[in-house]
């Protein structure tokens, strides 16, 4: 049997089992807002509950044989001692009794219960969503109170020298809310109804008494109703107590509460259908590492779906990474162009533009004009300090890979020791005492934390767009692809393809590497300004040091090679990795709780894409 008839055979065996599953979870899928998933969760509810209330009914038992004992012992004449030991033999034989029978359900009848206890939870329903419009409106009227002093404290702070964190989200203080009228007599329902509920409970239980039933209500309530209850959140909570032996089809119930995961497995079913059967198109076209990557950042889509994890929130999340990050990745392209390769001395130009960062809080320009001003400054720092780069890789060519990398690392820890003394006095920026640099600078609304992610930014649904970000993003793109379709672009491509021929045409090929080192430098200066308002922090010292490699990584995973990569490469790249990333972990954290696997994966992605890179850095390039 030939590869090819055997990637059709797989491929349409995936298919019908996608179908299947699709199918089966389509039709179930309704059922749980229908008859049938109500009574599915009355069922498991009932059960749970009568459960609950069995245990109840043993310590009801055991309070009647201690409150018996003791009478007997009295009448005996018994002393403390006697009856403590006569107490504490009652309890033990008591529970020895009780505990360990099983009740017979089948001959309950539980019609009244059953009814009671529906009638319960929508009055608890009715009460929650009072209190949640009663908190909300609490909220309001007190939240202009809440920014003003987590203001006034946060500024007390930069005025005291102290090192303050990102701006978060200000909550207001709830211990001053009081119940409303409409809490109280929503609350007065709901308690008549347990008393129902506690009548039918005692016609099953004749020993519950009315203490029993009280000390029993805060159990019974978290049974019946919880804040934010829907069909798979109460499945889950009855069935992890045990009780889907009440149901008489369990497989049809799991069928109804996992419909939705049913109809993500077939789409991811079809899906692999479709790459088996184009695998070695997929190959041809997009190389290995991304065909890789792509599909394991689509895995990681589906298992959040099946993880019940936010996905919107969480892609959301990925795409705000891609842009304060891609900036960075964009400045590996002029090197690639020009013939450096993967420029890893991007620290050069991130130390720069930390500088501009640095020298706008210390002026205190606020805003745009602040932002502006560091990219102004820190951009013309680094053009001069490319232009030296320049001279230097263009003394040491073919060594570029590892001259690059050793100059990276370098001035890293050059700038560990400048941190330390030069001349900032604002004191959002030093120690407290001592001297130096803080490792973290806050950044905050009176410079420019979040100026482009906020800027037009809006929601849909879960998934919040950041328009100014992305806006931004987009216009350095154009930027590097109109001047890569200019003349000066052209000539330093053809120096970057073939040094040799591109002189001999006479073009001056010091020049176009010089011109695209300066402009890789002078993007690396602008991109971490992008990240750092982004991030709401400017991250000095040591932390620079590996964003070459993660910019290297990105710019390959998206089908770029040590000599030749697009503007394509950049957005693709960047968002696969960050994607990568922003899923990984959540989904390592359920899977795994209190593992490092996603950083594990991050370092393999980024050191194994490289290597990969590496070793095809010789041969046959892909456009």
């Amino acid at each position: 049997m030939t590869k090819n008839k055997t990637r059709i055979i797989i491929a349409a065996l995936l298919v019908v089992a996608a179908l299947a599953a699709i199918v089966l979870g389509v039709m179930n899928l309704p059922n749980r807002t229908n008859a049938t998933g109500a009574q599915i969760i009355d069922t498991l509810r009932i059960r749970t509950l009568l459960d609950a209330t069995g245990a109840g009914v043993v310590d009801s038992y055991v309070a009647i044989a201690k409150k018996e004992a003791t009478a007997a012992a009295k009448a005996a004449g018994g002393g403390m001692a006697a009856i403590r030991e006569a107490v504490a033999k009652a309890e033990e034989e008591t529970r020895a009794k009780y505990s360990g029978t099983q009740t017979d359900y089948s001959t309950l009848d539980t019609t009244a219960l059953t009814a009671a206890v529906a009638d319960y939870a929508a009055l608890l329903a009715e009460h929650d969503a009072v209190a949640v419009a009663a908190e909300n409106a609490y909220i309001a009227e007190n939240m202009a109170a809440a920014e003003a002093a987590a203001k006034a404290e946060r500024e007390a702070k930069i005025a005291a020298g102290e090192e303050v964190g990102e701006e978060t989200e200000v909550t207001v203080d709830m211990s001053g809310f009081v119940a409303t009228e409409e809490m109280t007599a929503a609350k007065a329902k709901a308690d008549a109804q347990y008393e129902a509920v506690g009548a039918a409970l005692q016609g099953i239980y004749p020993v519950l008494d009315a203490s029993a039933l009280n000390t029993l209500k805060g159990t019974i309530e978290s049974i019946v109703y919880t804040r934010g209850d829907t069909f798979t959140a109460q499945y889950d909570r009855y069935v992890a107590a045990g009780s889907e032996e009440a149901l008489d089809n369990k497989g049809a119930a799991f069928v109804v509460r996992y419909a939705d995961d049913l109809i993500y497995v077939g789409a991811a079913l079809l899906i692999a259908a479709l790459v088996v059967l184009f695998s070695e198109l997929l190959v041809r076209k997009l190389g290995i590492p991304r065909v890789i990557i792509g599909l394991f950042f689509i895995l990681l889509c589906f298992m959040c779906l099946l993880y019940d994890l936010s996905l919107p929130t969480l892609l959301s999340n990925a795409v705000v990474r891609m842009g304060m990050n891609s900036i960075m990745v964009l400045a590996m392209v002029p090197g690639i162009q020009c013939g450096i390769s993967l420029n890893l001395g991007l620290p050069i130009g991130l130390v720069c533009g930390l500088i501009g960062g640095l020298v706008t809080i210390e002026m205190e320009l606020p805003g745009v004009w602040g932002f502006l001003f560091a990219i102004a400054f820190g951009s013309a720092l680094a053009a001069a300090a490319g232009w030296l780069y320049a001279q230097l890789l263009n003394r040491l060519k073919g060594e570029e890979m590892g001259v690059t990398t050793y100059v990276g690392f370098s001035i890293v820890s050059l700038m560990c020791i400048a941190w330390l003394v030069l001349p900032f006095k604002s004191l959002k920026l030093r120690w407290p005492l001592g001297t130096g640099l803080r490792n973290t600078i806050g950044l905050d609304s009176s410079n420019f934390s979040h100026i482009l992610d906020d800027f037009l930014s809006f929601k849909i649904g879960s998934f919040d767009v950041p328009t100014g970000l992305l806006l931004f993003m987009a216009l350095c793109c154009f930027a590097v692809w109109l001047f890569s379709r200019s003349k000066t672009g052209v000539a330093m491509q053809a120096v970057g393809n073939n040094p040799r021929f591109a002189e001999a045409t006479g073009i001056n090929v010091d020049k176009m590497r010089i011109i695209g080192t300066v402009l890789s430098t002078v993007l690396g200066a602008i991109g971490i300004l992008v990240y750092s308002q982004s991030y709401g922090f400017m991250q000095l010292y040591t932390a620079p040091r590996q964003m070459g490699f993660i910019a290297a990584s990105a710019i390959l995973i998206g089908g770029a090679s040590t000599t030749r990569c697009k503007i394509s490469h950049v957005i693709i790249g960047t968002f696969l990795f960050q994607g990568v990333l922003t899923l990984g972990m959540p989904v390592a954290n359920v899977l795994v709780p209190g593992s490092t696997i996603s950083e594990t994966l991050r370092i393999l992605i980024s050191n194994g894409i490289i290597l990969y890179a590496l070793t095809k850095s010789g041969g046959a390039s892909r456009g």
